[in-house]
C-alpha cells in the first residue's frame, strides 16, 4: 500500500468516526425525560390516624400519562388508590390522606402509567417509585 493510498483510509476512517460520533450524539438527545417523586409519612402510625400520600410524574414523550398511587398490605397485590387526571406529554400530581383499615405493615408507592390516549384501555406501567412501607400499630 503506498503513501496515498494509507493516507485515504485514514481519512475515510476519520470521517466515518466523526459521523457515527454525530449519529450517536444526535440520538442520545432524542430520549424522552422522565421524573417520579412520592412521599408517605409518618412512618408509625396508631390505627385509625391518617397516612398523608404525595407525589407527581412527569414525562415528556408523546404518550398519555397519569401519575397514580398505589397500596399493598403485607405481601398482597397492588391496589390504585387514586390516580391524576393526566394529559399528554405530562402526568400529574396527587396529595391526600387515608386511614389503614388494620394493623401491620403498608406499602405505599407512585406509579407513572403512559397510554395512547384518555379512553385506552391498554395502559402499561411506564416508571415507578421506590417503595414507601408505613407501620400501623
Amino acid at each position: 500500500m503506498n503513501k496515498r493510498d494509507r493516507r485515504t483510509a485514514l481519512r475515510g476512517t476519520v470521517i466515518g468516526a466523526v459521523a457515527a460520533a454525530t449519529v450517536g450524539l444526535a440520538a442520545a438527545g432524542a430520549w424522552a425525560k422522565s421524573d417520579i417523586s412520592f412521599t408517605a409519612g409518618p412512618h408509625t402510625v396508631r390505627l385509625g390516624s391518617s397516612v398523608h400520600l404525595a407525589g407527581n410524574g412527569t414525562d415528556d414523550n408523546s404518550t398519555y400519562n397519569r401519575f397514580c398511587v398505589q397500596e399493598r398490605s403485607g405481601t398482597g397485590k397492588w391496589v390504585t388508590l387514586r390516580c391524576s387526571s393526566g394529559g399528554y406529554n405530562g402526568g400529574g400530581s396527587l396529595k391526600f390522606s387515608v386511614r389503614p383499615a388494620h394493623r401491620g405493615q403498608w406499602q405505599f408507592r407512585g406509579v407513572l402509567t403512559e397510554a395512547s390516549s384518555r379512553t385506552s384501555r391498554h395502559t402499561s406501567i411506564h416508571q415507578v417509585s421506590p417503595t414507601a412501607t408505613v407501620r400501623v400499630r
